[in-house]
């Protein structure tokens, strides 16, 4: 018969809540581990000392404060009798003052706990890993190191209710008020609209943002950071809107609505092309995790998961509330209609049969789609047989383009700030894949170490098989590349694409096209696998400088089954970029100006 325990120690109490909030692995120093751990997880834990460690994991929270990423921040501090005398010890300013990181750190936590009583330390420690769930943002926890071992009563701790990701009861009549409201002003709209970003709703409320856009079938789109949160085969969903940077049927679709339903949306420059997409708080009904606005209207503590699921029982009864494709040219369909007879009475030979093959086949898939109002290259991302010949040098616009016929669902795609974070913009994602860009933080060189995390988070879930991808621009890897002996001492094999353009392009676009800060020491990353202590059969290495070899690479089944960590060269030209980062750098030049 098992004896019941009379006490644990502090520190297993915490360890074990971050084990209950579905947290299997702990991150360090710098911190962006854990950002990525999260993104794919739900929520993650990261432990540093004071001073030091604390501040070089700050730049990784602030971002993860920015959007939204929950991470519980875990710091030791020094003893309370070094803290109680003002002792002069070390990852100190010296001067015997312990809050002044303390005060740094509060500043991008949704909540700060410091632990000095072993009594009340299970409930401030339960206070802060609940607060971080449901605000979807990091919190910090202070505990003296003379702490981690006291015990606590086992009986202090049956009082304690049990974690889990449950999010709390709405304020009642705050969200009685705003679901009212935002019913009645969705009703009242003539040309309404969804725009769906990534800010908050990754988990706690993805399925309740599934049946709400399966339910309610406005013209949607996806923002920067919600490209995986909307599944492109809807056939309400129109594509990506960024402002300028969007298609022009998007825009014109857009400017037409009365009204938009913003869901975790961040309207950043970055997002809007340089705000050239930014839309009025007078046509917005804004969804956040924990608050929501109608018009400008604040409606506070209420949470993302109750609101799409009440509005979408409100709404799905309302029979005048299906897909209504606004502001399409009346000949769209029917001018796409001449353009399939005439390709197909003007082929006359094998060659032309060739060379108009493509385009004859986007421009049936557009007459028969059931949303005469899609983005083109959506569907053409789905159906369109690229043209790969040997002599073809790598293009940005080419790649990304190309990138959907590779990727497959449950993928998880990263891309560094720069020409990656845009280029995927023209990349259709695969359904029940998770998407990963800062969109508004921007550390450059963030992506290596989450990377790593992405990639632990995907083996410790169920789906263990699933695929982690990075593309990063060898500048940007050079700002965090260390993190890659993490993932080769973990034996994880994430498909790294090292873009090689000589620098910083993104940079150049914007200011300092010909400046030699722009420029970098270049790398031979293939033997970087190597310099970390990689075994050599546990890593494959590549460089590719056509569109031909990088195909032929996508088809290869070593390369793609994730057997061993890969990592690829890219060649691309210095002075190659997306199309839309060259007029989205454009309108970042002239604001700056």
């Amino acid at each position: 018969m098992a004896v019941e325990r009379e006490a644990i120690d502090l520190f297993e109490h915490l360890c074990m809540q971050i084990k209950n909030i579905g947290i299997d692995s702990v991150h360090g120093v710098p911190g962006y581990a854990a950002d990525g751990y999260a993104r794919v997880n739900g929520i993650s834990a990261l432990m540093t000392v004071m001073g030091v460690g604390e501040l070089s994991a700050l730049n990784a929270i602030a971002g993860a404060f920015a959007e939204y990423v929950p991470i519980i921040h875990v710091i030791g501090k020094p003893s309370r009798e070094a803290q109680k005398n003002k002792l002069c010890v070390h990852h100190s300013l010296g001067d015997g003052q312990f809050d002044v990181f303390e005060e740094m750190s509060r500043k991008v936590s949704c909540l700060t706990v410091s632990i000095d009583d072993v009594q009340t330390a299970p409930a401030l420690i339960d206070e802060a890993i609940r607060t971080c769930w449901v605000q979807s943002r990091p919190v910090s926890i202070y505990i003296p190191c003379d702490m981690f071992r006291l015990p606590i009563p086992c009986h202090t701790l049956r009082k304690q209710p049990m974690l889990s990701r449950e999010l709390p009861l709405d304020n009642v009549r705050a969200f009685e008020q705003l679901v009212d409201m935002a019913t009645k002003e969705i009703r009242q709209a003539t040309n309404p609209v969804i725009l769906v970003g990534g800010y908050g709703i990754q988990n706690g409320a993805k399925q309740e943002l599934e049946d709400f856009l399966n339910q309610v079938r406005f013209p949607l789109f996806a923002a920067g950071s919600g490209l995986a949160m909307v599944d492109s085969r809807l056939p309400h969903y129109v594509g990506l809107y960024v402002g300028s940077c969007s298609s022009p049927q998007a825009l014109k679709i857009m400017g037409s609505a009365d009204l938009v339903i913003c869901i975790g949306n961040i309207q950043s420059d970055l997002s809007t092309s340089g705000f050239s997409g930014f839309v009025d708080h007078s046509k917005l009904i804004e969804i956040e995790r924990t608050k929501s606005k109608v018009k400008g209207r604040v409606f506070e503590r209420v949470h993302v998961n109750n609101v799409l699921q009440a509005l979408t029982s409100k709404l799905c009864t309302s029979s005048h509330l299906a897909i209504r494709p606004v502001c399409v040219d009346s000949s769209l369909h029917s001018g796409v209609t001449k353009g399939v007879a005439q390709i197909e009475t003007s082929v006359t030979s094998v060659g032309q049969e060739t060379m108009l093959k493509s385009g004859l086949r986007l421009l049936k898939s557009i007459q028969s789609s059931v949303n005469p109002f899609q983005y083109f290259w959506t569907k053409a991302t789905h159906e369109t047989d690229y043209a790969v010949e040997k002599s073809n040098l790598i293009t940005h616009d080419w790649l990304w383009t190309s990138l959907g016929k590779w990727l497959r669902a449950g993928d998880i795609i990263l891309t560094e700030t720069g020409t990656s974070s845009f280029g995927i913009w023209n990349t259709t994602m695969p359904p029940d894949s998770i998407f990963m860009a800062q969109y508004l933080w921007s550390s450059i060189g963030y992506t290596v170490g989450a990377c790593q995390g992405a990639a632990q988070a995907a083996r410790d879930s169920a789906n263990a098989q699933r695929r982690t991808i990075l593309f990063i621009g060898d500048g940007s890897l050079q700002c965090g590349c260390q993190e890659l002996s993490t993932i080769i001492r973990q034996g994880l094999k994430p498909i790294i694409f090292v873009i090689c353009n000589n620098g910083y392009t993104v940079e150049r676009l914007i200011h300092g096209e010909e400046q030699i800060y722009n420029d970098i020491q270049p790398w031979n990353h293939r033997l970087l696998p190597a310099v970390f202590g990689a075994a050599p059969d546990t890593y494959q290495t590549h460089c590719v400088e056509t569109t031909a070899e990088l195909d032929a690479l996508w088809r290869c089944k070593d390369f793609t089954d994730c057997s061993v960590l890969q990592l690829v060269e890219l060649c691309v030209a210095q002075d190659d970029a997306p199309s839309n980062l060259v007029a989205l750098a454009r309108s970042l030049h002239e604001r700056n100006a």
